[in-house]
């Protein structure tokens, strides 16, 4: 139920107007990939294997890239190039790994080759179309950033085995050896925040616990790792709703990413349910000056406002609706403001929409537009499943 709930939130946050018709069958394919690294003196074995692994990976995800684009296209999806990167990153799932080590006489080291088998399921694959556009662009823009990471790690990790091969005195030695020790602990912290990414995107029941884990350790080996923080904070935003910690997470995001609107917005939404309205409007205005064709912000001002000024919450309602028609908040936004404005029937339609589109809240809405509008038994129809409104998904 956990699950099925967190996915429901994570389309209705963000959510587009994407259709799509999948195959018959779900099918699962196997890939097998092969990385290698030479190890250099300054690097420990746990490391070098991790760095095959992760060379074994990308050989995999490419293989793997070939049937998501062509599946795509049997479900009437076109997919650019860096979505399918994203996709078959976050959805390979990693069934069996090993490691062989061989001697490098010519370059006096180690060599570690790791050989993989990894799965992509349809259903995965279908579920990543199934999510809204702006998500999916949300998705990309973080493994994308993520990316850039570890081919700056690789940048690093060049230079300084080309500096011990130039200088190999004890006083270079000992500098090299706390750069190396440095660059792999982000090394692995990238690699933490990638397989708790990983974990989340393949929905197992018992995944998000455990991607918690992985997200906690990367920021434990890297505290200048954004994009790790943003993923907690994520977390415990919408599957804990532990909003303080949230918040707490997502100003860390923010003195490392200043210039990522969605960072302003999860922050926003932290403080709009911690009840520190001026923060949240601050914090969504600060999103949409970032980034204007952001949906989701234009829907929680409109929720702000309704108590307020319910002719500025439709305003932003209909802005939100502009560039996300699916976009649950601002239906049921724009509802709340027609209700305190007595038109009952435009505002029965709006929270349909919203009820459509994930938002529980819709059922006491509805119930109370029948109710207004004289049909009493389809009120208490609706507002008896207020009262424990049913999971979606």
């Amino acid at each position: 139920m956990k699950r099925k709930i967190f996915t429901t939130i994570l389309a209705a946050i963000a959510a587009g107007n994407l259709f799509f018709v999948s195959p018959a069958h779900a099918e699962v394919k196997n890939y097998d990939g092969v990385g290698e690294y030479i190890m250099s003196d300054f690097e420990t074995p746990d490391v070098a294997k991790q760095r095959a692994k992760l060379y074994a990976e990308r050989n995999a995800q490419e293989q793997a890239g070939v049937y998501v684009k062509s599946y795509s296209k049997m479900s009437n999806f076109e997919l650019v190039a860096d979505e399918i990167e994203s996709m078959t990153s976050g959805i390979l799932k990693i069934i069996s790994v090993n490691y062989k080590m061989i001697p490098m006489e010519e370059y006096g080291g180690i060599m570690y080759r790791a050989l993989i088998v990894a799965s992509i399921d349809s259903d995965n694959v279908d579920e990543w179309i199934s999510r809204s556009l702006s998500e999916r662009e949300s998705l990309v823009e973080k493994n994308l950033a993520l990316q850039k990471q570890l081919e700056e790690q690789e940048r690093l990790i060049a230079k300084l085995k080309s500096e011990a091969q130039r200088n190999n005195s004890p006083e270079n030695r000992e500098k090299l050896q706390q750069e190396f020790s440095a660059a792999d602990k982000i090394f692995m912290s990238n690699v933490q925040l990638e397989e708790g990414n990983r974990l989340v995107l393949i929905n197992s029941d018992w995944a998000y616990e455990k991607a918690l884990n992985c997200w906690t350790e990367a920021i434990e080996l890297n505290p200048q790792n954004a994009l790790a923080y943003e993923a907690r904070g994520y977390y415990f935003l919408y599957y804990t709703r532990s909003y303080s910690e949230s918040l707490n997470d997502y100003m860390r995001a923010i003195k490392l990413r200043p210039d990522n609107a969605e960072n302003y917005f999860y922050r926003g939404t932290c403080y709009l349910n911690l009840n520190d309205l001026d923060s949240a409007k601050t914090d969504f205005e600060r999103a949409i000056s970032l980034n204007p064709q952001m949906s989701a912000p234009y829907g929680e001002l409109a929720f702000i406002y309704v108590p307020i000024d319910p002719l500025k919450a439709i305003e932003f309602a209909d802005r939100a609706l502009e560039f996300d028609n699916r976009n649950w908040r601002a239906y049921y936004s724009r509802g709340l403001a027609l209700f305190t404005m007595h038109n009952y029937e435009a505002a029965l339609e709006d929270a349909k929409e919203a009820l459509r589109w994930g938002c529980g809240d819709a059922y006491q809405l509805i119930g109370d537009c029948y109710g207004m509008m004289g049909n009493r038994e389809e009120a208490e129809k609706y507002w008896e499943l207020a009262k424990d409104p049913p999971a979606f998904g």
